[in-house]
């Protein structure tokens, strides 16, 4: 029985972390399960349309496999809005995407170097102006940042900054810095 379109049926909950695989090697159902902030999956496996008896079985098969993997794992399903997009991710703690409080090491490990990088692109390019938080303050190097990211992608910027994390606040405390 063919299917014309790759997930026929799909839902926005009941295909979490399942994709449709159809290539010249394998046709079936995906299942890949990922950590929260890691790049390489925790659970992956392939269920093959002809080892598991068809389209539907496969699939059926696969969501079971995923479930017994997210129980074991402590996965959750990453949440959704109303239109069925992700939310932002927790890890964010600037309140704008491509935002972020970075930071750089020394040769011996300790951290030479606090700023917030504004990430966007231009003319199809990726590019990124960073703002020291030395040089600027917490709070203005923050502003700067969201300011620039703003000027290329024109979405509203929130009114604060952020709380200071625990670790820049020890930083900051075990140098006699004023943030």
């Amino acid at each position: 029985m063919s299917h014309p379109t790759p997930c026929r049926g799909a839902t926005i909950d009941a295909d979490y972390a399942i994709t449709r695989c159809a290539n010249a090697s394998a046709t079936g159902w995906w299942v890949r399960l990922f950590r929260p902030g890691e790049r390489k999956p925790a659970a992956s496996k392939l269920f093959s349309d002809s080892v598991n008896g068809g389209y539907d079985a496969a699939r059926v098969a696969a969501r079971a496999w995923r479930d017994a993997q997210m129980a074991v794992l402590g996965i959750l399903q990453r949440i959704r809005d109303g239109n069925g997009h992700f939310v932002a991710c927790k890890r964010n703690a600037s309140g704008k995407i491509g935002v972020r409080l970075c930071h750089d090491y020394n040769p011996d490990g300790s951290i030479c170097r606090i700023y917030w990088e504004a990430k966007f692109m231009v003319d199809g390019k990726q590019r990124g102006r960073g703002y020291s938080v030395r040089k600027y303050g917490y709070e203005g190097a923050w502003r700067l940042a969201t300011a620039e990211r703003k000027r290329h992608d024109g979405r509203p910027v929130p009114s604060t900054a952020p709380d200071r994390p625990a670790w820049l606040e020890k930083f900051a405390a075990e140098r006699g810095l004023t943030l």
